[in-house]
């Protein structure tokens, strides 16, 4: 084995529709993975619940099942984009689909392939919209059984397309959260 390149290392990488999942997922590709790493990629889809189809309104089955079955193509869709472009970039690559609350299976699947590392994005959440809505990353970044790296592009670097990807401009520059001494990081 070369010795530059070290023990092939697991890393995960959590995945939704967000941009910000993107440019984790650019970030990783770009400035960690090495040729002979493994990346698994996760995507947690949510319950019929969490769409507020809820079985004590009585919704019809058949609507609750099209909901069901669109967001099951929407999130295999999704992580085959994903794992598409990992293989062009000549990465091993594995992924899946969960069901289920983000930062508790997030925290499980680090478990289930012995993640060395987690790798998320950030949605750029300001304290008080942390408080409310939480955040997925600084859940893990506590709870999960491996280091965890949260990626969070500059604000002059946010540059995203109409359809929400990331412009190559973003990438120019990375930001590690709590290195440069910002607060909102924190």
């Amino acid at each position: 084995m070369d010795l530059l390149l070290g023990e092939p290392r697991t890393i995960l990488v959590a995945l939704d529709e967000s941009p910000g999942a993107e440019f984790a997922f650019e970030w990783a590709v770009k400035n960690y993975c090495k040729p002979n790493d493994v990346l698994h990629l996760l995507h947690v889809q949510r319950t019929t619940d969490d769409f507020g189809i809820n079985p004590k309104w009585r919704v019809p089955a058949d609507v609750a099942s099209q909901v069901e079955h669109k967001t099951e193509a929407a999130a295999q869709a999704l992580l085959r984009m994903f794992l598409d472009r990992a293989s062009l970039a000549k990465i091993k690559c594995k992924g899946r689909v969960v069901v289920g609350d983000e930062k508790h299976e997030i925290c499980k699947e680090v478990l289930w392939v012995c993640a060395d590392v987690l790798i998320v994005g950030s949605r750029g959440l300001n304290r008080m919209q942390r408080v409310f809505l939480g955040s997925v990353s600084e859940y893990c970044a506590q709870n999960c059984a491996c280091p965890v790296i949260i990626v969070k592009p500059t604000a002059e670097g946010r540059k995203f397309n109409s359809n929400g990807s990331l412009t190559d401009d973003s990438t120019s520059e990375n930001h590690i959260p709590g290195l440069d001494g910002t607060e909102d990081d924190l």
